[in-house]
């Protein structure tokens, strides 16, 4: 189990006062997952699939479709949790401000087409030049970018995760990892 791990979700852009441009991602330390004002145990679940993942390392950033490929492309989601409604619930209780600390950032171009693709799946972009091919290492440099950013990273303190967190659901007692539906 890797504790230190950081999920990002991409969601609906909205407007945040002093963001430069409508926010469009957020990142949490995976323990507030654990909070109880998340639906639950469903949260804690994915809490799970972020901290037991084999080969997860600590002080990465997660993308929920990262998680989605390693839950054999979704097809397992429904024997986890309901991931729409932990996500929705997470970004809604980040926007107060109150429970624990998050990263709401922007995310731009192609970027955000590569952080919502699975890994192994290519992002194609037109450009003025033609059609450029973005992959898993396009994806890395971006993850890394943002692991940079991280408080950990930079000597402060992680993420706050709130107050209270519970502990993580026993069942199922392995989770039902299938990369890619290999």
């Amino acid at each position: 189990m890797v504790e230190d791990v950081y999920f990002l979700t991409v969601h609906e852009p909205y407007e945040e006062p002093g963001a430069p441009a409508p926010v469009n991602g957020l990142i949490v330390h995976a323990s507030t997952l654990l909070h109880p004002g998340l639906p639950q145990p469903d949260a804690g679940r994915v809490y799970r699939c972020l901290t037991e993942f084999p080969g997860r390392r600590a002080g990465c950033v997660v993308p929920l479709a990262e998680l989605k490929h390693e839950l054999d492309d979704g097809r397992l989601w429904p024997q986890v949790a309901d991931w729409q409604a932990v996500t929705a619930a997470l970004i809604a209780l980040s926007r107060t401000g109150r429970l624990w600390e998050s990263m709401p950032i922007v995310i731009e171009g192609p970027r955000i087409d590569l952080l919502a693709t699975a890994p192994g799946q290519p992002v194609h972009v037109i450009t003025p030049k033609g059609v450029i091919t973005l992959g898993d290492a396009d994806r890395r440099r971006i993850l890394a970018g943002l692991e940079a950013l991280l408080p950990g990273m930079t000597g402060d303190p992680p993420l706050f995760c709130g107050h209270g967190l519970l502990t993580p659901p026993a069942e199922p007692a392995v989770m039902p990892y299938q990369p890619g539906g290999r």
